[in-house]
């Protein structure tokens, strides 16, 4: 007869790490761009809902961090978040938290709700609805562990001509974010939250948003403070001239040895006095200016920096030949420049990257086309993992991490969407025909059984060497080592196989 899943009651609430000490662990990181923040329809701009494959691939491409944008406003009625909604981000939260990266959930653009109303008629609004989000998004989550960070917002738009008070404004928004999230109790009583500066501008961050302005906390050294960086916007961005006074081309070429001559030259980054007004984007100057203000303002001060998107676009099929050769050199140089620059000023880098495969694209993973979770741009990769210490790309695989919630998981696990295959953990016994196995309906009803070696102990599952869990299909759902928690798994038969030993697991 199957065992079922007993009650589980919820650990008490411990303190978490500090923000500098989960900061030591988030070395660089990646976007799922364009998906979960899609207001109403996270497919909407062009993404399959992430996979466990895709976030399997970018542990094992080397990211320790991954920021998840998302929409909220657009799934919810009267302020009330709908639970099927919130049950479809904690899958995908699930899915990071299990492949052991630091993972930031915030609340994305989704129309501008907030971000775009930065306004003192505005202000009620928009901080009851803070409240209301962040209070069920705080409580959903409340015991996960000390790797799940919440981020207040995404890029407050501020003005040039009224920032100060703009900022003023969103201080309050910060503020009521810190407050809801501590309020909720468990793990949020000491939880890492990250604080977005105005318009997430380094410069107007440092001279507005000092130290001495963020949030208060009812507990020390647990915020960090986000900014982005894209700049040179004309480089980075830009993709059609613009008249700003004077006609103004976006620029393709960075980097004094990868620079255009003849009639391409106004092409080159730096050429406009707009792009090149503080330091040379040329050179690197202005990454090393504005990082090291970063470090000096807040690093320095014990509050943990995050770079929460950077990138510039690949110009692949805006320039052909000759030219693009150039242009993916200063490419290449600007990721190189720009990573050693944020590990020199101890801030953290997090590309952006929305899975766009055409041009203009910043995409490092593949999620649009197949195989899904591939490597997309392996020489940035490889730029990126250089600067941290790490070899050129091995796909080795990775290793489950199924204890990131305290107590067990939330009550309404049982019935989010059941997890995928996990093709990017290379596996010699997962439905490949050259290796002997075609799928776990081949196995022999004979060799799913109870054995002394694997065997089932309410809601763990436990054995003498490393546990794989199957579908009914031969997709591997969920790895681990000689111990793996079976909460969160959605109602069905599996199979677990360790070494080569079977045994059938009825999760009622």
């Amino acid at each position: 007869m199957a065992a079922s899943f007993s009650l589980v009651v919820p650990a008490a609430a411990k303190t978490l790490p500090t923000a500098t000490e989960i900061f030591n662990q988030m070395g660089f990181g990646i976007n799922i761009g364009n998906t979960m923040e899609v207001p109403g329809n996270p497919t909407g701009w062009g993404n399959k809902f992430p996979t466990e494959a895709y976030i399997d691939s970018v542990k094992a491409a080397g990211f320790s961090t991954i920021r998840i944008p998302c929409a909220w406003d657009s799934h919810a009625k009267d302020g009330v978040i709908s639970q099927s909604w919130m049950d479809s981000v904690q899958v995908v939260v699930d899915r990071c938290m299990r492949a052991g990266l630091i993972t930031i959930l915030n609340i994305h653009w989704d129309g501008g709700w907030l971000e775009e109303n930065l306004k003192d008629d505005k202000k009620s609004e928009v901080n009851a609805k803070q409240k209301a989000y962040w209070t069920q998004i705080a409580t959903h989550f409340k015991n996960y562990n000390e790797r799940l960070l919440f981020a207040s917002a995404n890029e407050p738009a501020t003005t040039d001509d009224n920032y100060q008070h703009e900022t003023e404004i969103l201080m309050t928004y910060h503020q009521t974010f810190v407050d809801a999230v501590r309020a909720t109790g468990g793990n949020n009583g000491s939880r890492t939250l990250i604080i977005q500066g105005p318009s997430t501008s380094i410069d107007r961050s440092c001279e507005v948003m000092p130290v001495s302005k963020l949030p208060n906390d009812v507990i020390e050294n647990r915020l960090m403070v986000e900014v982005h960086y894209y700049d040179p916007y004309t480089y980075t961005l830009m993709n059609e001239p613009a008249d700003w006074g004077a006609i103004v081309e976006p620029q393709y070429y960075w980097g004094t040895e990868n620079l255009a001559t003849g009639e391409d030259i106004v092409h080159n980054c730096g050429y406009n006095s707009w792009a090149n007004a503080m330091g040379d984007p040329c050179t690197g100057d202005r990454m090393d200016d504005q990082f090291g203000k970063m470090k000096a303002n807040f690093v320095d001060q014990g509050v943990p920096v995050i770079i929460g998107e950077f990138g510039a676009n690949d110009r692949v099929g805006v320039l052909t030949g000759s030219n693009y050769d150039m242009h993916r050199q200063g490419r290449l140089a600007y990721y190189d420049y720009l990573m050693n620059s944020a590990k020199r000023n101890k801030v953290v880098p997090i590309a952006w990257d929305t899975g766009h495969e055409g041009e203009n694209n910043m995409t490092v993973i593949r999620r649009q086309s197949e195989p899904d979770g591939s490597v997309f741009d392996m020489e940035v990769l490889n730029i990126m993992r250089k600067a941290y210490g790490l070899p050129d790309y091995v796909n080795n695989g990775i290793t489950h991490m199924d204890d990131f919630v305290e107590g067990g998981s939330p009550s309404s696990s049982s019935s989010v969407a059941s997890p995928g295959s996990s093709s990017s953990v290379p596996l010699c016994d997962a439905m490949i025909p050259e290796c002997g196995w075609t799928g776990l309906r081949s196995v022999p009803s004979a060799t799913v059984k109870f054995s002394t070696g694997l065997a089932r102990e309410g809601s763990m599952l436990r054995a003498s060497a490393n546990i794989r869990l199957f579908d009914m299909n031969g997709n591997l759902v969920r790895s681990a080592g000689k111990n793996m928690n079976l909460q969160g798994l959605n109602r069905g038969l599996y199979v677990a196989k360790s070494g080569k030993e079977f045994l059938k697991v009825d999760i009622r």
